[in-house]
């Protein structure tokens, strides 16, 4: 709208004859001066508009995002390896409790069922392999939220299928895979970690210790 009285005030000031436009010219500046400010004022304001829509939206998102949180990926994997480390009953207690609300929160039917699978030998002792297996369809559930979830399915297969004539090929492209992408994290103490995992060669006392220390270091 500005801008069409903009232009009828410009052919007004064209189609004045000679003597009325030296007459008059201060006045036809003048308006049109006062008609561009009129303008520039307007789509300032359209300006400041927009951008007041796009900070609430921003601010909106933010909060909504703070409310709903993401999934509670990596304290499942935290409390998975510390529930494996743990003796002492009240502790174990208090794990198994924390384990199971962030089951829960995650909200993933996979995980559930390999949670449902672990209660099932957690009230004596479950094997490394459970601790493995739950690790594992986490991230392999959440890998989107873990950076290093590739890395951390190829370590877990290699831990598997050590071994396992049948699951040679696996094993050979997990392991393979999980070195060069360990060199690639330029973390020292998971490329120290990584290689005692390989010179135990699967044959040592302490191997579960080392792929577990070895998790635990790269999803940090």
């Amino acid at each position: 709208m500005r801008a069409l009285l903009l232009l009828v005030a410009l052919l007004e000031l064209l189609l004045q004859p000679p003597l009325l436009l030296r007459r008059s010219k201060a006045f036809y500046i003048l308006k049109l001066l006062i008609f561009c400010m009129a303008v520039q004022r307007g789509f300032s304001s359209v300006i400041f508009a927009v951008l007041g829509i796009v900070i609430i939206v921003v601010a909106v998102a933010v909060i909504f995002s703070l409310l709903v949180g993401e999934p509670p990926v990596k304290g499942i994997i935290y409390k998975s390896i510390e529930l494996r480390k743990s003796t002492e009953p009240v502790e174990r207690a208090n794990l198994i409790s924390s384990l199971d609300d962030l089951v829960t929160e995650a909200d993933n039917q996979d995980v559930k069922d390999q949670w449902n699978r672990m209660m099932q030998c957690l009230a004596s002792s479950c094997p490394d392999e459970a601790y493995l297996d739950m690790i594992l369809v986490t991230v392999a559930s959440f890998e989107e939220e873990i950076p290093e979830s590739a890395v951390l399915v190829n370590i877990i297969a290699t831990a598997k299928y050590w071994d396992n004539p049948e699951r040679l090929l696996d094993f050979s492209k997990a392991m393979s895979m999980a070195n060069e992408q360990i060199e690639k994290l330029d973390d020292r103490k998971a490329v120290k970690l990584w290689q005692q995992v390989v010179e135990c060669n699967n044959a040592c006392p302490e191997k579960y210790d080392l792929y577990f220390e070895l998790i635990g270091t790269i999803v940090q």
